[in-house]
């Protein structure tokens, strides 16, 4: 019969973890550990557990000890961060005492197994569970004065679906075309701060919405600036800007009975200094993350897998940030 229990008592006892973080000081443990030490993880739980409340989800298995909600939500970091799929996440969980300690596990726990973790990421992406963790986190790193708020730079990037446009299999995704080349899938929105390059807000919308059609979801209009690029130009929404004195970072566009002038050129290649800060994170996910495209298909679990990459990204900025 199948175990997911940790059974090696003589290795995985509280004493041996206590002298495996003593002794072994490998990266990838030891940024886990100080991920660990730096999330207020009772803060950020604490709404994700009221929410669960008013919902009367019951997440646990018949016959099986429900897991904490901390050992779940640190499971499915885990599998962003390193890029795992379901099983791979087990196998990691069960092998490697660094992601044991950073789960809180000993001898005899019980392991997060691949269905277990399937379950509470469909149930969490229903709920809106990635949207409330995100928020908290921001407003954690908001009370920690590492977010200033006085610059917004907005951007957009395309996530392929992972179902091809006939299978048919996710009814969720669009099309949208750009540069020439057409694209199936979803797009995600974020807004960073400019000075600390953290992601302040996220949309996540099929491919076929137009940057600038969530470009209200994604600033508050009490920063000083905003920049974008020239997909959000609109004579509208700069009146608005200038109207409450928020300088207009927002590249200029050309159009063909109405060329850019020189100075509005030159203006653009000063915007895109400071615009293109909003790039990073898009390529932290891609290269670092391994996230090149969508991995599920249905829009809920799709939103979720780009937030939980946009909040892996903001737990770096914080560590780079506090170093």
């Amino acid at each position: 019969m199948r175990s997911n229990k940790i059974n090696n008592i003589d290795l995985f006892t509280q004493k041996a973890n206590e002298q495996f973080e003593k002794h072994i000081k490998t990266h990838s443990k030891r940024a886990l550990e100080i991920i660990d030490k730096k999330i207020n993880w009772k803060e950020l739980l604490q709404p994700v557990e009221q929410k669960l409340n008013q919902h009367k989800s019951t997440l646990s298995e018949a016959g099986r000890k429900a897991f904490s909600l901390e050992v779940i939500i640190k499971a499915l970091l885990l599998q962003t961060i390193y890029n795992l799929s379901d099983p791979r996440l087990e196998e990691e969980i069960a092998d490697r005492r660094s992601f044991q300690i950073f789960l809180g596990l000993t001898s005899g726990d019980s392991i997060p197994d691949e269905t277990t973790i399937c379950r509470y990421r469909k149930q969490f992406a229903l709920l809106g569970i990635d949207q409330l963790l995100f928020k908290t986190f921001y407003d954690q790193l908001k009370q920690s004065h590492i977010v200033l708020e006085k610059g917004t730079i907005v951007d957009a990037t395309i996530k392929q679906a992972q179902a091809t446009p006939r299978s048919k299999k996710d009814k969720d995704a669009g099309f949208t075309t750009k540069r020439g080349k057409h694209y199936f899938g979803y797009k995600g929105h974020i807004a960073i701060d400019e000075q600390s390059e953290v992601i302040k807000q996220v949309e996540f919308t099929k491919a076929s919405v137009h940057d600038s059609m969530v470009f209200d979801q994604l600033v508050d209009l009490t920063e000083e600036a905003v920049f974008a690029d020239k997909g959000y130009a609109n004579k509208q929404r700069s009146q608005k800007l200038e109207s409450l004195g928020i300088f207009d970072g927002i590249l200029a566009k050309g159009y063909r009975n109405k060329p850019l002038t020189k100075a509005e050129r030159k203006f653009n290649r000063l915007l895109s200094t400071v615009r293109n800060k909003v790039e990073r994170p898009f390529a932290y996910m891609k290269r670092i993350l391994g996230y090149a495209r969508c991995s599920y298909y249905d829009y809920q679990r799709n939103r979720f897998e780009f937030l939980f990459a946009a909040f892996v990204y903001n737990i770096r900025r914080m560590l780079t940030l506090t170093a």
